[in-house]
């Protein structure tokens, strides 16, 4: 089954039905077959963006691999590009090697299709994106939607030209641009028909507009307001006003000027509050725009009655939002327009900085309450206003002289972690901390986040930040600050230092600080920490009593996740640790749903590989391999397998070798790949399942019997490049990854060759042929 995945699930939903464009589907669907990128391109308002989702959704039979969307319109750095990209495309953000080696690696083997939706605001960074993935990636296609080409050497730039004008003798069935037209009038005005009375009217409105569908969808709207005849009476003034201008660039003068007779119809206090909901980015709901949009010139009117209006005269549209709350957004051209009358204003800074304190004060909640019973809630509510957040963090660091964006940063601790994007929490820390280099307690805390999310990546790095967190610490005399930096360097010691004895003692001392600051945060996660040590070097029975302490502190907060869902992984391994692996597997099918739909690849990547272990000692041998497959993939999403804890790498590699002699290598070869091919959500079926649940294995081309089958084709590459000689800086640098990504890639080829150093790669694999190559 095709898989689809969105960067904002419920953004793109289809309020209104699809009319026409069989030619411009049919025009893409032959592109695509032809050519890796091909781009839409038009002017606002044309259509782009509908007919692209269109036949992506008509095509996605011909990508096995899936279809993945990026709405692009609300990112204005093109820094986070790749980020945004990966996580439209369902990638952790939790790694240790950056976006773009996750996004080649995700689709080095992959027939997929990529669609980035409102592209010319980043085409300079667009280029280089995509350039980067094209040559990676041999089964990836590109489609764009951009008012511009992108200028990527074999572009297949497509525009996308308004609706045909309607012949004077045209109905509905016989013209699109008629048929649009008919469609939302009766929308707005359902007794509305097209007869032989108003015919002549709404082709003669259709022609005035050149067929543009968003200025035919405006027009439309305005008959809950007038007559057909009086909507083109008032077009007729308005064109008349233009006659003279409406050179080359006509339709761009006719969107602009429906806009603009959408903008005088509106009340002036709509028009106001039209310019000041421009300052969002991706949508936002009533009680963003009643506390960013209200005062001043609409002091004592009612926000709501005013959106109201601006909902029903299709300036802003609606759509779901989670939960009970309705999410409004604008399409980029109206928002455009109302972004520019802003700042003919000359408010554009005043009400970007009442936006930015809106989403402070919800930052600041969220850090406060996220590590509790509402926990899920607020994970949703931030992860639907991430774009906005984006704004807010980028006004800050352009207007320093506060902490606003420390606190931004620090507010979101929770959808960093509940949403897996710590490689892009810690640029914005970077990018907060410069803009606010002095020592402050908001400092302390960007400090101890950044420290955490480098030591869950392994990243050695870290250490630095650690021990910065420690001198802010020292340097302003704070309790909360110290406790915090204690941890941190005790994490730090658990996974790298040898002195075991002073770690486990320095973990009491921190936990005793933390509980008298009240700080539930950073204690369950030592809890989580010693609970994975204790389960992996042997001693269950602790492992398990410091589950259960940990529970205890938080048993106030029944419906908490994340420790929770941590925790009980970490059972899941304790049990599998003290042999009882038919327990283990029992409680880690009942916490991979909650991973699951936590979006937490580390805690899924964890369960499936423990599940893997368990039915490993049940015997169970084909499952177990399948599901280590699927593990193998997951960690390799992640950046660092298994936390990068050593002992739980060796048992892993036991693991590993107990079903090779079991099964023999081209049995384990095909099961474990045919894990690692599945998606998240059929893994999850699967390992929830039993043993004679599993489909067969398919044989593959990977599964070909050669010494290379259990490598991916990165890996194959990469394989290639140690055969070489070259060292792993130069196999980085000669396929544009990370030296860490190249590391990892090597690590995987000797776990799966079953060898332990890279001359013994050459031997395993042996003389390659020209395919192989």
């Amino acid at each position: 089954m095709t898989q689809w995945t969105w960067a904002r699930p419920g953004a793109r939903n289809e309020s209104t039905g699809f009319i026409g464009r069989a030619a411009e589907l049919e025009a893409v669907r032959k592109a695509l077959t032809q050519a890796r990128v091909v781009t839409l391109t038009g002017l606002g308002g044309v259509g782009k963006s509908r007919v692209a989702v269109r036949a992506a959704h008509q095509m996605a039979v011909d990508f096995p691999d899936g279809v993945s969307i990026a709405e692009l319109s609300g990112l204005r750095d093109p820094e986070f590009l790749p980020h945004t990209v990966a996580t439209a495309v369902g990638l952790p953000e939790i790694a240790s090697k950056e976006s773009m080696d996750q996004l080649i690696d995700h689709f080095a083997d992959k027939q997929a299709l990529l669609v980035l939706d409102t592209c010319e605001h980043l085409v300079d960074a667009m280029a280089m994106f995509v350039d980067i993935l094209l040559s990676h990636t041999p089964g990836l296609t590109f489609l764009l939607t951009s008012r511009q080409p992108v200028a990527l050497p074999g572009e297949c730039v497509l525009p996308i030209p308004p609706m045909p004008s309607p012949e004077a003798d045209a109905d509905e069935h016989s013209n699109d641009a008629l048929a649009l037209f008919v469609a939302r009038a009766k929308a707005a005005l359902p007794p509305f028909e097209l007869n032989d009375d108003n015919r002549s009217d709404a082709i003669a409105l259709c022609r005035r507009l050149d067929g543009i569908p968003l200025a035919i969808e405006l027009a439309a709207v305005r008959l809950r307001t007038m007559p057909l005849e009086q909507i083109l009476g008032r077009l007729d003034d308005r064109f008349r006003l233009l006659a003279g201008v409406r050179t080359a660039q006509a339709r761009h003068h006719t969107l602009r000027t429906t806009i603009e007779w959408s903008h005088d119809l509106c009340s002036a206090p709509e028009r106001e509050l039209w310019a000041r909901l421009s300052v969002f980015a991706g949508g936002f709901t009533l009680a963003a725009a009643e506390e960013v949009g209200a005062g001043n010139e609409l002091a004592g009117l009612d926000v709501l009655d005013l959106l109201g209006a601006l909902v029903d005269k299709s300036v802003v549209q609606r759509a779901d939002g989670v939960a009970t709350e309705y999410r409004y957004r604008m399409l980029d051209t109206i928002r455009e327009y109302g972004a520019e009358q802003l700042e003919h204003s000359g408010r554009t800074k005043e009400y970007a900085h009442r936006h930015q304190e809106f989403f402070l004060r919800m930052a600041r909640q969220a850090g406060e309450e996220w590590m509790g019973d509402q926990q899920v809630a607020w994970g949703d509510r931030l992860a639907a206003d991430f774009d906005n957040f984006r704004v807010a963090m980028d006004f800050a660091i352009a207007h320093p002289g506060g902490e606003a964006a420390l606190r931004l940063v620090n507010g979101l601790w929770g959808l960093w972690l509940g949403k897996s994007r710590l490689t892009e929490a810690r640029r914005w820390i970077d990018k907060a901390l410069a803009a606010a280099p002095e020592p402050t307690f908001e400092q302390g805390i960007a400090l101890f986040c950044g420290s955490y999310y480098g030591l869950l990546q392994a990243d050695r790095e870290a250490g630095e930040t650690v021990r910065h967190c420690r001198a802010v610490a020292e340097y302003l005399d704070d309790g909360f600050l110290r406790a915090r930096a204690l941890y941190v360097e005790t994490y730090e010691m658990l996974m790298w230092s040898r002195d075991i004895a002073s770690t486990l003692a320095s973990y009491e001392k921190s936990r005793r600080l933390l509980r008298a600051s009240d700080d539930l945060f950073p204690l369950a996660a030592s809890y989580i920490n010693t609970t994975v040590y204790h389960a992996a070097h042997g001693d269950p029975a602790r492992a398990l009593r410091e589950v259960e302490a940990c529970m205890q502190d938080l048993a106030h907060l029944p419906h908490e996740r994340w420790a929770r869902n941590y925790l009980t992984i970490a059972r899941v391994l304790a049990l599998w640790a003290d042999g009882k692996p038919a327990e283990s597997r029992e409680l880690g099918r009942r916490v991979l749903p909650s991973a699951l739909a936590q979006g937490e690849t580390m805690s899924l990547a964890a369960t499936v590989e423990f599940l893997s272990w368990a039915a490993c000692g049940e015997q169970e041998h084909e499952y177990a391999a399948t599901l280590l497959g699927g593990a193998a993939t997951l960690w390799r999403q992640v950046g660092t397998a298994l936390w990068g804890v050593r002992a739980l790498q060796r048992l892993h590699t036991e693991t590993e070798s107990t079903l090779m002699l079991s099964l023999g290598a081209e049995r384990f070869t095909q099961a474990y790949s045919h894990g690692g091919r599945l998606a998240a959500a059929k893994l999850v079926e699967i390992a929830c399942g039993s043993a004679h649940a599993i489909e067969s294995c398919p044989s593959s081309a990977a599964d070909d019997g050669s010494p290379l089958g259990p490598l991916t084709p990165r890996e194959r590459e990469v394989a290639g490049l140690v055969i070489e000689g070259l060292t792993n800086r130069q196999i980085a640098e000669r396929l544009y990854i990370s030296k860490r990504t190249a590391d990892t890639h090597v690590e995987h080829i000797l776990t799966k060759l079953g060898v332990t150093s890279r001359v013994q790669i050459a031997a395993a694999i042996g003389p390659r042929t020209p395919a192989e190559a």
